[in-house]
């Protein structure tokens, strides 16, 4: 074949990649419909809406998030055993992906040529934290306590896997980037090399470009300000472990499980008078008293932390070539959400209470986005700079053959420009903050939930138990309240015995 020959086949699988591309749309586009469904509180719809994405061949690399939003959206629906349904395909697949190194590394390999939204979304360690959480839920909500305890287990051991694997992860894409950029070296020298031509990119040496780490600096900064928790870790699943254990205690270890759990909560977000009332009904337990009739209440408010596209330039260091270009690369930043409910007024009797942070699910995000930001910023680089590399391999090879050369340089920027985009997937329908209170059961079993600034005022009569929760959700300041309950612990009958 003469090196006109393939110049031009390249030319052409460019500029034919290129028209398919541009009519590419970016997951934060195709969730549009979803979001404001979410946003406006109809959470039927959303689900819906989930589930088409989920089972839409096109989006094949989308479909854990899809049934990560299903799953959200039918729980917030009330259809719990839906919730589950969805969930259970979403982790499943999680699993494969978890097993099957060779072929993520495979995936990992060919994205360095188009981008990251082209991998199959495979979860991050707090999409699968908070998946086995909310299943844990569901079943608490169902009455299967002993299901709800094993996704607990689910969960709290996936936070102790996640610094290893994310780690092993990041080794493994950085491998396969570093043998994707060689494979493309190898096949840009075995057919267009010119004497004069690049040889590959420099990464290392665009990465540590003063004018580049000034950008990084300035684009990320705000993460240090959203960042609370260790990394991997969600009180929220801590806590709720904490409340179970005390509530379904068997033996001493429960109780001691418990209070290891409000101890360790305390330790990330600090003093609080609800975690101190938790510390002293273990204590209670431990020397033989009673648990006093106890109400937990539970607020997910608002929308987590999204993502959105900026522009970075970063320097072109090829070999060979003279000058160093900057080009425009698009990276994802972390964009907060407004728009959300800031905390419930509680009324228990003639007592008053108000709703606290127990977690912040942008911190959460943050913490873990901040940790794969080195090799985000390293996958962009190696993308971005193999695109230029092969641009301008293309154009050395054909500038002396007049037209075709022109027609290369215009379709090897239209195929950069196309797949110059940025991933921008996550889970959008996570809570902005989960918010808790706890207090002695009023003798009247009834409570009355304000949200501030609204006029809405929700009355809510406990169920007979010794531990009820009340679970409250709000997606937006303008979507209604949905409010559901479950007793955690029932009164003991007459065939039951102390624990200790």
């Amino acid at each position: 074949m003469s090196k006109q020959t393939a110049s031009r086949r390249i030319h052409l699988a460019l500029l034919t990649l290129a028209c398919v591309l541009t009519g590419c749309a970016s997951y934060k586009d195709e969730t549009q419909a979803l979001r404001r469904a979410w946003i406006s509180g109809d959470d039927q719809y959303a689900a819906q809406l989930a589930a088409e994405g989920a089972a839409d061949k096109d989006n094949g690399v989308d479909q854990i998030v899809f049934r990560l939003e299903e799953g959200a959206a039918l729980r917030a629906a009330g259809n719990y055993t839906g919730s589950l349904i969805a969930f259970a395909e979403a982790d499943e697949e999680m699993k494969q992906f978890d097993a099957g190194a060779e072929i993520r590394l495979a995936a990992e390999a060919g994205a360095t040529l188009t981008n990251q939204s082209f991998l199959p979304y495979t979860g991050t360690a707090y999409d699968k934290i908070m998946l086995n959480t909310y299943q844990a839920l569901n079943y608490l909500q169902l009455g299967n306590t002993d299901a709800a305890r094993v996704a607990l287990n689910r969960a709290l051991e996936r936070q102790r896997e996640a610094v290893r694997i994310n780690a092993e992860r990041i080794n493994a894409a950085a491998d396969a980037a570093r043998e994707s950029s060689a494979s493309a070296k190898s096949a840009y020298n075995s057919r267009y090399q010119q004497q004069g031509a690049p040889q590959n990119y420099d990464v290392d040496r665009a990465n540590r470009d003063p004018r580049f780490q000034s950008s990084i600096a300035s684009v990320y900064g705000y993460l240090d300000a959203l960042k609370a928790y260790a990394p991997y870790v969600n009180p929220f699943t801590v806590y709720l472990d904490g409340v179970f254990h005390l509530a379904t205690a068997e033996d001493l270890p429960d109780l001691e499980r418990a209070l290891q759990d409000f101890q360790r909560t305390a330790s990330m977000i600090g003093p609080n008078p609800y975690l101190a009332g938790d510390e002293v009904a273990v204590h209670r337990l431990l020397s033989g008293q009673p648990m006093e009739p106890t109400t937990y209440i539970f607020f997910e408010t608002g929308m987590a932390a999204s993502r959105e596209e900026t522009r970075i330039d970063i320097p072109v260091f090829l070999f060979g070539a003279r000058g160093v270009p900057y080009v425009g690369a698009a990276f994802p930043r972390l964009r907060p959400q407004g728009n959300y409910v800031p905390y419930l007024n509680v009324a228990a009797g003639a007592q008053q209470y108000r709703t606290a942070t127990l977690c912040n699910m942008d911190s959460v995000i943050a913490q873990e986005f901040d940790n794969e930001l080195p090799i985000i910023v390293t996958k962009t680089l190696i993308s971005a700079g193999a695109k230029a590399a092969i641009t301008y391999g293309l154009y050395e090879a054909t500038k002396d053959q007049g037209s075709l050369g022109t027609a290369v340089l215009i379709a090897g920027a239209i195929y950069q420009a196309a797949l110059n985009q940025a991933d921008l997937r996550s889970w959008v329908t996570l809570p902005k903050e989960i918010q808790f209170a706890r207090f002695p059961t009023p003798p009247s079993r009834k409570l009355t939930l304000t949200p501030p600034g609204r006029p809405e005022m929700i009355n809510v009569t406990l169920e007979p138990g010794v531990i009820n929760v009340i679970y409250v959700k709000s997606n937006s300041t303008t979507a209604p309240l949905r409010v559901t309950q479950f007793v955690l612990k029932f009164e003991p009958t007459t065939h039951e015995t102390r624990l200790l």
